[in-house]
């Protein structure tokens, strides 16, 4: 059985909806909560899983200096592109992929909390994830940083306010910025939780 070697900041920013597809699809789930375990032993490498799952979390990209389970992911992404694994980051995960890639991670103009709409790119006609994706789609967003494109990458997606939603580089490796992970236990949690940043980013609940 392939395995799905998945890392997760929070306790709260799970797989969500994509664990259903995930074992329909016959994959073994393995999840590292990266914020309570030491990753510096850690290897990926052909044989030791199949495929690697970053998601999301309140910390930035930027923070290696400061949680070092954020630098070690950035070298277990490198070891996972490498490796020629197919590899998904989500929020955070897309943020760190960029980062490993030597892109420059920063804040954005403002915060995208919520739903809103999402145009898919000329380039996405075609490809094995987008192809089929409307031109128009509503995804739940929360974040306020963004990246630079990685060079080499197609850009899929993109909103009115932050131009990188997703982006593919090479044939398997994916950047979601947005969460279509999300489930409606989910954003009833995420809600309670984050009224304060809501608050304070000046966005109406």
């Amino acid at each position: 059985m392939p395995k799905l070697l998945i890392f997760q900041h929070v306790p709260h920013e799970g797989l969500g909806a994509f664990e259903a597809a995930f074992r329909e699809a016959g994959l073994e789930l393995q999840t590292i909560e990266s914020w309570r375990e030491d990753l510096s032993r850690l290897q990926i490498a052909p044989g030791a899983c199949d495929a690697v799952v970053v998601m999301g979390g309140p910390m930035s990209a930027n923070d290696a200096g400061r949680l070092p389970f954020i630098r070690e992911e950035l070298r277990l992404i490198e070891e996972t592109l490498k490796a020629d694994l197919p590899f998904l980051g989500v929020c955070l995960g897309s943020q760190l992929l960029a980062k490993a890639l030597g892109m420059r991670v920063y804040p954005g103009a403002q915060k995208e909390i919520g739903w809103y709409p999402l145009w898919t790119r000329p380039e996405a006609r075609g490809d094995p994830l987008f192809g089929d994706f409307p031109p128009r789609l509503e995804m739940f967003q929360w974040h306020g940083e963004t990246f630079e494109l990685p060079s080499g990458a197609k850009l899929l997606a993109s909103s009115e306010l932050f131009l990188h939603q997703a982006f593919r580089y090479g044939d398997k490796a994916y950047g979601l910025q947005f969460h279509a992970e999300m489930t409606p236990a989910m954003i009833a949690e995420w809600h309670e939780e984050g009224r304060a940043e809501i608050a304070a980013a000046g966005l109406e609940e």
